[in-house]
């Protein structure tokens, strides 16, 4: 069967054949394919590994269900629908209260790894543009190449981050008030119940990625690469540090 182009994405560049998914494999795969093994034996929702093909990609099983990667044509309005945001944040615990007890295999290597303390695999990549929607509503999050060895905190900051959104420029959600109602809405359906160093886990984590995404086109990543040309990690430190700034206090009454 004819390789046709699939559900797209920032950093990857994948194809479907047939029922499955062939990605760009690296040095991280195997402990993400062992972290995603365990997630399948514990009858978790997410990506079914099946193996390597002959270039050396990865072969995921392909997950019917909708998709927005939010380039080139922007995420619809719709998939922040709080219902949406309420079901990443659920599905998001479940992930932490599990993952705590996985093993990585000895010597995993993973492309991200957050500052200390590392407290558990992180996915560092919950956002809507690795969500899958089925029906209408959230089912699960896609794209666990990114996943490493992070505090609970850094994993929920950058899902409340993206899924609120904090972003400066994001329309979906543009008054600062909705937001901050929003943000202890995303935390009231985590069970974040100590919310005192959430903002500055935000805005570290801005800071932090967007120096990794530098750093990762400097070596050549293409998917990196391209988001360093669109200006991603600049706007994360001029504009979206900013924004937390600015309203920080806003935020921080929210989630008193």
């Amino acid at each position: 069967m004819a390789e046709e182009r699939s559900l797209g994405g920032n950093l990857n560049d994948a194809v479907r054949i047939g029922d499955t998914v062939h990605r760009r494999a690296g040095p991280w795969t195997p402990s993400v394919h062992a972290l995603l093994r365990f997630l399948e034996r514990e009858g978790f929702d997410a990506p079914r590994v099946i193996g390597t093909d002959a270039k050396g990609r990865e072969i995921l099983g392909f997950i019917e269900g909708e998709v927005y990667p939010g380039h080139p044509v922007p995420l619809p309005d719709a998939v922040f629908r709080e219902d949406h945001m309420v079901g990443a944040a659920r599905h998001l615990r479940r992930y932490h209260d599990l993952v705590a007890q996985f093993v990585p295999p000895a010597g995993a290597w993973w492309r991200l790894v957050s500052p200390d303390p590392h407290e558990i695999i992180c996915h560092n990549d919950w956002s809507p543009w690795n969500a899958l929607f089925r029906d209408g509503r959230y089912a699960l999050t896609l794209d666990w190449d990114l996943a490493g060895p992070g505090p609970r905190l850094w994993d929920v900051a950058n899902a409340a981050f993206c899924w609120v959104p904090l972003i400066a420029g994001a329309t979906a959600v543009p008054d600062v008030d909705e937001r901050a109602r929003r943000l202890r809405s995303f935390c009231e359906a985590y069970h974040l119940t100590d919310r005192t160093g959430l903002i500055d886990a935000v805005r570290a984590r801005a800071i932090f990625i967007a120096k990794f995404m530098e750093d990762q086109a400097r070596l050549g990543d293409p998917g990196f690469t391209t988001l360093v040309d669109r200006g991603t990690p600049r706007r994360m430190v001029e504009e979206d540090v900013r924004y937390l700034d600015e309203h920080r206090a806003v935020f921080e009454r929210a989630l008193a």
